[in-house]
């Protein structure tokens, strides 16, 4: 008995999962006509202007307390020639969802020809002009952000917007520095070494021996699978534990856990009931089965030649590290964590003394931002442009056709439609008005109307008692007037100080 269409769940890791109800996925798209386009003309995030001895080097402090780093001969020309002379830089930080709507910065990610919407944890933007001319950043001298957070999250990685790909790079890792704990961790620690030199796993073709289920993968639970599309699982064939009936049963939860030895799994199914579990292997069929072949010819060779490269670090440094016991390597290491540490404390100490000197009202902001953040995320960029700590993820929506009006029943044509939801810290937008609003949780709906932002508050939506039955829905949206209709006001209706 095939179970293929009865058993087909989305996999939970912490996670919410993204469905239409009934549905395993919804692609929540964003048209490339308004790639990084605000959607009010003249409100969005401002920046903070400053001046940079290019050959010098500085230390910059913006107002949440975020500190950049130049070195000296931070800028290069389009040739690749180092900058002399001043160089203007600009800056700022997006720390909510009303500042990525007003920003018109897309926050969704593709992977494995799926969309994920992305939760982010610090997200900035930092340009770099000589007389008005962009310039680069300088390969062997890059400069480094610290970008303030109350997201100590080990899960979020780092994303560069390529606004000529027009799709969001991932770049990796920062550092997650807790400054007033003295407690300083690399974002994926425990695991980004073995994630970087994780072995492909060669696909394998469906066959009639045994039932077939589809499970939708999260991109941070198993990079050996996330390059894989339609994969799908197959019981093993002396699997005992499978019942036909398990098929008819309805499950709140699938949970996919790595088997004992290689590429094999365990999916576990359960409600408020039961559990079962089954051992099952990953598969494909026809074309996807192809492709995947070359993807794992292709990947197989990377990691060979990965494996080859550590090898040969390795028996280069042997001789010192056989000179180092373990004990003094973890001092070097905790000296090295702790000189760190200081260089950024003492450059917020620095900060605060600069901002007493310019006047006691920007010393008040600054010192009440950066005392009250205690957390840094830490990178290089080789890039100006966007960058952005975040977590991909989907999330548990109903769609609803929706439809709007003022408060006086006038029918709105909104735009640039957008939902967000507390506790969580990312937006979803939509094209038109097929919206998703996230199941059992507070909603927040903004769009424009005539060049005016649009909402209706949470507790507006909550009084209309939203349920999974519900496929049309007016919403009553309060418009702002041509006075209100700025940056400031909206961060307040919207919640967002």
């Amino acid at each position: 008995m095939n179970i293929k269409t009865s058993l087909f769940f989305v996999l939970l890791f912490g996670l919410f999962s993204c469905n239409q109800t009934d549905k395993i996925e919804t692609k929540v798209s964003i048209s490339t006509d308004n790639f990084i386009k605000p959607p009010i003309n003249g409100v969005d995030v401002p920046y903070k202007e400053y001046s940079v001895d290019a050959a010098k080097g500085d230390t910059l402090f913006y107002k949440t307390g975020s500190i950049i780093l130049f070195p000296p001969n931070s800028f290069v020309d389009k040739d690749g020639n180092v900058i002399q002379g001043n160089v203007q830089v600009k800056y700022r930080e997006f720390s909510n969802p009303i500042g990525f709507y007003l920003s018109g910065i897309p926050m969704n990610y593709d992977s494995a020809g799926k969309s994920y919407t992305f939760e982010s944890s610090g997200m900035c933007e930092v340009l770099a002009y000589k007389d008005g001319v962009p310039v680069f950043v300088n390969p062997k001298s890059k400069p480094e952000i610290n970008l303030v957070s109350d997201n100590n999250s080990q899960t979020h990685n780092l994303y560069y917007l390529d606004t000529v790909q027009k799709k969001w790079i991932d770049k990796g890792i920062s550092i997650v520095t807790e400054l007033n704990s003295l407690k300083s961790k690399t974002q994926g620690t425990e695991t980004t070494a073995s994630n970087e030199l994780t072995e492909p796993l060669k696909p394998e073709k469906a066959s009639s021996k045994s039932p077939v289920i589809k499970i939708i993968i999260d991109p941070a639970s198993f990079k050996e699978l996330l390059v894989y599309d339609n994969l799908q699982f197959q019981l093993e064939a002396n699997e005992k534990n499978f019942n036909p009936k398990d098929t008819i049963d309805e499950w709140s939860n699938v949970e996919l856990l790595k088997g004992k030895s290689k590429g094999l799994y365990t999916v576990k199914f359960s409600n408020a009931k039961r559990t079962v579990s089954y051992s099952a292997r990953p598969v494909l069929e026809g074309n996807d089965y192809d492709k995947a072949l070359k993807i794992f010819e292709k990947n197989n060779a990377e990691y060979k030649n990965k494996i080859n490269e550590r090898q040969n670090k390795e028996k280069a440094s042997k001789e010192q590290y056989l000179r180092d016991s373990l004990s003094n390597q973890k001092v070097l290491d905790e000296n090295k964590r702790i000189e760190k540490l200081n260089i950024l404390i003492e450059a917020r100490n620095k900060g605060i003394e600069k901002q007493n000197a310019i006047v006691d009202k920007q010393n008040k902001l600054y010192t009440e931002t950066s005392q009250s953040n205690k957390i840094m995320r830490s990178f290089q960029i080789d890039g100006f442009g966007i960058w952005n700590c975040d977590k991909a993820i989907s999330l548990n929506c109903l769609p609803i056709a929706a439809s709007f009006k003022n408060e006086k029943g006038d029918i709105l044509d909104l735009t640039n439609i957008a939902v967000l939801y507390k506790s969580f810290n990312g937006i979803l937008k939509f094209p038109d008005n097929k919206i998703l609003v996230v199941k059992d949780a507070e909603n927040m709906i903004i769009g424009i109307h005539n060049g005016m932002f649009a909402y209706l508050n949470y507790e507006d939506y909550n009084k209309l008692k939203i349920i999974p039955e519900t496929k049309e829905q007016t919403f009553i949206m309060t418009v702002l007037s041509e006075k209100d209709n700025n940056y400031d006001y909206i961060k307040k209706v919207a919640g967002r100080q």
